[in-house]
């Protein structure tokens, strides 16, 4: 269930489409209630329900605090997966902070990336922003592949360093990009040209699966930028 609903603010009132009203009537909300609500874009409000019909509902909102961000943009590059997988990946990536989804096809997935999918996929970061009340809304894009030029690259591999010897640079950096394979992992010629342009890590000797790699390297980065 929800901790927070989004909002579309027009001075002190607070909009709810279908959508949140729906999630409102699930969780018994009642005219009066004092709720949470975000709007993607850094404000945290709470607002007072005054009205709830069929289709939409509204309040008039009380407090509302905008959540500073730390300038940096942490991206995770995912090569296609299995929705269930990815729904996972979209679900926790979000709960954890990242701000950028970047969806790509390797010579090895087993997925294909269509565009009028992003709906959907859209609809889980939607959802998990409401119930980890994260005030930013992660933008996510399908790419032919990631242009490395940009950012700090981190390659997840298994001959990589720790992540703890990388501790220090990740601290300095304003933007950083998580590589992460298929669930069969990149082709040798996929390895060679994303190490050209990145620092290969390994998380240590287990084998994980893509969605738990990606959880486990985006809590430790948390920790190491102060993003917790």
């Amino acid at each position: 269930m929800p901790n927070a609903f989004f909002l579309k603010v027009s001075g002190e009132k607070a909009i709810l489409d279908s959508a949140e009203t729906h999630h409102l009537r699930v969780m018994r909300s009642r005219e009066g209630d004092t709720l949470t609500g975000i709007d993607g874009m850094g404000f945290i409000y709470a607002f007072v329900l005054e009205r709830i019909s069929k289709t939409e509902a509204s309040g008039r909102i009380i407090k509302r605090e905008f959540i500073q961000s730390d300038q940096r943009e942490i991206i995770i590059a995912v090569a296609s997966t299995k929705w269930p997988r990815l729904r996972i990946i979209l679900e926790k990536a979000t709960e954890l902070g990242v701000d950028t989804i970047e969806l790509f096809e390797s010579k090895r997935s087993v997925v294909k990336l269509e565009e009028e999918k992003l709906t959907r996929h859209e609809q889980v970061i939607r959802e998990a922003s409401k119930q980890s009340v994260n005030p930013y809304l992660p933008e996510i894009r399908l790419v032919k592949k990631p242009v490395l030029e940009d950012a700090f690259n981190i390659l997840l591999d298994f001959g990589g360093t720790s992540l703890n010897s990388v501790s220090k640079t990740l601290e300095l950096q304003r933007r950083v990009r998580i590589i992460v394979g298929p669930e069969g992992g990149f082709s040798p010629e996929e390895i060679r040209e994303f190490s050209s342009k990145s620092t290969k890590v390994s998380l240590g000797r287990r084998t994980l699966r893509v969605e738990t790699s990606i959880i486990v390297t985006l809590g430790i980065i948390n920790a190491y930028t102060g993003r917790m």
